[in-house]
């Protein structure tokens, strides 16, 4: 299913002072840093989301799946709120489904249809879902992922250190953290 972003997070679960302090630079220092910074919070942000299928901060998401099925599974949970269900009718008409048509699980970010419509398979993104997600408390250990994160992108700001003595590699511990957040299993 494809998705986008309609609205981005207004809060990051890891704010730059949390960011600074792990960073060990001054907190109250104005300087380019926070230039520096804050985009890496963002990142790390999107980075843990996309390894875990959940979404860390509220946001506004359009999910575009091909087709009605009794149960969708929604790219981004846990689900806060639906907007709304509009699709494009066999008649080539844009239509709001009534709210009362279909049932939403937060917690697992899926949305089950009471009864399914017809709809015009034949154009590109013949359904949008919007629908808001996110965590109320963002856990311990994807905070500590995402600072493991903004960290080492911190120290290392290109794809090569040169010169450097011995290689870190950080994503074993920062997936295994994340592990214990995915919305599914393999």
């Amino acid at each position: 299913m494809n998705y986008s972003i309609a609205t981005a997070p207004a809060v990051e679960p890891v704010t730059l002072a949390d960011a600074k302090v792990h960073l060990r630079t001054i907190t109250g220092d104005a300087s380019e840093d926070a230039a520096i910074i804050t985009p890496l919070i963002t990142a790390a942000r999107e980075y843990c989301e996309n390894i875990t299928g959940r979404a860390f901060a509220a946001q506004t998401i359009e999910a575009y799946p091909d087709r009605f099925a009794p149960i969708i599974e929604l790219p981004r949970s846990p689900v806060i709120s639906v907007t709304s269900v509009v699709y494009t009718d066999a008649d080539g008409n844009e239509t709001t489904m009534d709210a009362g048509d279909y049932l939403v699980d937060g917690k697992f970010g899926r949305i089950a249809f009471k009864k399914i419509p017809s709809f015009n398979p034949a154009i590109l993104n013949p359904i949008k879902i919007t629908y808001t997600a996110g965590l109320e408390s963002v856990p311990r250990t994807v905070r500590q992922a995402m600072l493991l994160l903004i960290g080492h992108w911190y120290e290392n700001r290109e794809a090569v250190v040169v010169g450097a003595v011995a290689a870190v590699k950080i994503e074993l511990a920062v997936k295994n953290l994340l592990n214990q957040s995915r919305a599914w299993w393999f």
